[in-house]
């Protein structure tokens, strides 16, 4: 079905239809958009049919206070560290079953306070789906949002989404509390560097001081620089510039700001964007 408006009572009456109908649990998929990307929620590694499972924000209404734009807020805020500025669209429901409950599942879609600023988590990973100006519409059927969202995109792109690699939450923690390194260790992680066996032999790790637990890595940017330059490191155009302009913001390396944002695709320059703003110090808790 196609997006429909959030007028009127439009918000109880689908909880109370709900209710009527005998589901026991109610939950929200949520779509975040913004500049023509959806956000992606990196859920572990799946099964033969879904090796990496990507989700959206979801949440479920909880009894007997919350309501449809409670849980919307939940999800977003909780599994994306963002700020709902208005819930935009209904894009309409699935049934299924957990057990022996039945749940249903609403789909809406949100714009939020700030979409330039990044949000980071250890314990789970993101990445922003282009959805190549497709207009939204829920699946039939059973079919997840996500799913149908995800396929849909795939159609067009050609790729599917790949799982984090494993160095990024060790690389997270490592910059936690310094901005420019938080910003460009991210620039990274949704780049393919990180997959690479001659890049992340740049990369150091170690455990916490503080409880000899916490996995850290740090990035030798000035090393991987140098590698680049002595032809050590081959890759593309978009590669080479996203890497130059991370090693920049992490290290103050100095970049061809003409050459390095020449060329760039969309998807790469919403990247470098929520990076410029994360490193300036503009944390989703300043919504």
């Amino acid at each position: 079905m196609p997006r429909i408006p959030i007028t009127g009572s439009l918000l109880t009456d689908l909880l109370t239809a709900a209710r009527t109908d005998r589901a026991g649990i109610i939950h929200v998929a949520v779509v975040i958009e913004t500049s023509n990307t959806i956000l992606l929620l990196h859920q572990g590694d799946g099964d033969d049919f879904s090796p990496h499972r990507w989700d959206l924000p979801a949440g479920s209404v909880l009894p007997p206070r919350d309501q449809l734009d409670d849980a919307i807020g939940h999800a977003v805020t909780r599994a994306a560290g963002y700020h709902v500025a208005e819930i935009t669209g209904y894009l309409g429901r699935h049934d299924d079953t957990v057990g022996d409950t039945n749940r249903r599942t609403f789909g809406f879609t949100v714009t939020i306070t700030d979409p330039a600023r990044m949000h980071r988590d250890a314990r789970r990973g993101h990445q922003w789906l282009l959805t190549w100006r497709n207009p939204l519409r829920f699946p039939d059927g059973t079919t997840s949002l996500a799913r149908h969202l995800i396929n849909t995109a795939l159609h067009r792109r050609g790729a599917y989404p790949q799982p984090e690699p494993g160095i990024a939450g060790a690389l997270r923690a490592g910059a936690a509390g310094l901005y420019p390194l938080e910003a460009a260790c991210e620039l990274l992680i949704s780049t393919h560097w990180l997959y690479r066996d001659d890049f992340t032999r740049f990369i150091r790790t170690g455990t916490s001081l503080t409880d000899s637990v916490t996995e850290l890595a740090e990035i030798d940017w000035q090393a991987a620089i140098t590698a680049r330059d002595a032809g050590q490191l081959p890759c593309s155009g978009g590669e080479n510039r996203t890497l130059r302009l991370a090693a920049s913001i992490a290290a103050g390396i100095p970049v061809d700001l003409h050459q390095a944002l020449s060329g760039l695709d969309e998807t790469s320059i919403n990247l470098i964007v929520r990076a410029a703003r994360h490193a300036n110090g503009q944390r989703p808790a300043d919504c």
